[in-house]
């Protein structure tokens, strides 16, 4: 089923960092990953960073997002061992290593993982598909520059999305450059897909993705009245009616 197809019946929705887990979001754990995958979610929105020594985990940042996952506050990045060390004596949740990342992956061979790499993105997807390359065809690279759609392209990855979250040329451009590209979607947030350029790139049958939606009443004006494909959601079900 296409998401064309998909989104007249019900928007794709995508768990959000691994998706909420005791009513806390943004772990991106194994344990989300889990809960949220028994409760139907087939598509996943990863973060990743970079550790001091140069690998990477499942972090959004490692500030306010490392101490709403850990407890604390550290003054850097760890490394990787520093990291691994933590994880080994925490109770609470654990985020992935790429190691536990792609270990979890391969054994669900029905999710695709979209990824978010806040820093040096074409060197991460580099980093993750020569370390594990039998999990290529579950990625779903987000992209933030148009420079990066080609690059990306040549490296076999058919499904892209261009998150505009750190673009900042004018919503023209945006719809310029994506008549040159065969995108899975273009994301942002509600109130850059309500706007009228938006919403024409839209009418000429480009996927739109925005984040994070937790409520069920917008989701259903999201896809009744500005055609919004899909949902990036922390609590929200893995179906959502969007019927009046």
């Amino acid at each position: 089923m296409s998401l064309t197809t998909l989104a007249q019946a019900q928007p794709l929705m995508i768990a959000h960092a691994g998706g909420g887990i005791n009513g806390q979001n943004y772990s991106n754990s194994i344990e989300a990953l889990d809960l949220n995958y028994t409760k139907g979610f087939r598509y996943f929105e990863m973060d990743f960073s970079w550790t001091s020594d140069g690998e990477l985990v499942c972090l959004h940042d490692w500030k306010k997002r490392f101490k709403k996952v850990f407890g604390f506050k550290t003054k850097q990045p760890l490394t990787l061992k520093e990291f691994q060390h933590l994880l080994d004596n925490t109770k609470g949740l654990h985020p992935c290593t790429l190691e536990t990342f792609a270990s979890w992956l391969l054994k669900h061979k029905d999710v695709k993982i979209i990824t978010d790499v806040k820093y040096d993105n074409i060197r991460a997807i580099n980093k993750i598909i020569a370390q594990h390359p039998k999990i290529q065809a579950q990625l779903i690279p987000q992209f933030y520059q148009p420079e990066e759609y080609p690059i990306l392209k040549d490296m076999g990855f058919d499904e892209l999305i261009w998150i505009l979250y750190q673009y900042e040329g004018s919503l023209k451009s945006v719809a310029r450059h994506v008549e040159s590209m065969n995108l899975l979607a273009l994301s942002m947030r509600t109130s850059q897909a309500k706007k009228k350029t938006i919403q024409d790139i839209q009418k000429n049958g480009v996927n739109l993705f925005v984040y994070t939606i937790n409520k069920e009443n917008k989701v259903k004006k999201l896809v009744n009245k500005h055609f919004i494909s899909g949902i990036y959601t922390d609590f929200l079900p893995a179906n959502v009616s969007t019927h009046n």
